[in-house]
């Protein structure tokens, strides 16, 4: 199985089990991501005329399916609106946040383990500077990547890739790395947009 197949298996599951579509899904994702942290993803979702037109209706299947609470009044179309004030339920909530563990375990173990800075050896999965917990750390990956099981994927193939050609960039710790999306900055090297850089020699605070 490939990660795209791996990915789709994963969102259809979601979809199957709360029997979702796939506009019904993100919307709910964007939902949460916004309660959840300084997200702006659903404003734009809502900047496209044509979502902007179904979004009432989007709400009303939701709440209908469980996902929103019945005890959250649906506003009528054109009526403004919290998107804080919506109640998500958290049985929902779970199977993301569960996605979000079992998403941030794999990279866990897929990351190294030591690295060398300036000649030292340092552990690199630490987390407990940035987060209270693993299970912490492991939500705010899943948040990161907004619960996107190709995305996930694709970070784990970097880290594979940066690995086995002995690059020397994950000199820093697991936190930082998801911290600063330094997935963005690997693939840049991988495709050869960063030349010319010793990457061991350069400690990541």
């Amino acid at each position: 199985m490939n990660k795209f197949d791996y990915a789709i298996d994963e969102e259809i599951a979601i979809l199957d089990k709360y029997n979702l579509t796939p506009d019904e899904l993100f919307v709910a994702k964007c939902i949460l991501l916004l309660q959840n942290e300084d997200s702006s993803y659903l404003v734009k979702f809502l900047q496209i005329q044509c979502n902007k037109e179904k979004f009432h209706d989007t709400l009303v299947s939701l709440q209908n399916k469980g996902i929103i609470l019945k005890s959250w009044n649906i506003p009528n179309k054109g009526e403004s609106f919290n998107p804080n004030d919506i109640k998500v339920s958290a049985n929902f909530s779970k199977t993301l946040w569960k996605s979000s563990y079992d998403m941030g375990k794999e990279l866990f173990t897929a990351y190294p383990m030591f690295g060398e800075i300036n000649g030292r050896t340092v552990a690199l999965r630490g987390v407990a500077s940035k987060f209270n917990s693993l299970e912490d750390f492991f939500r705010f990956y899943g948040k990161s990547i907004r619960w996107n099981l190709e995305t996930h994927r694709h970070i784990l193939e970097l880290i594979n890739w940066e690995q086995s050609n002995n690059i020397g960039f994950l000199n820093q710790s697991i936190a930082n790395f998801v911290i600063n999306q330094g997935w963005h900055e690997l693939e840049a090297l991988k495709n050869g947009k960063v030349a010319n850089i010793n990457f061991n020699a350069i400690e990541q605070l």
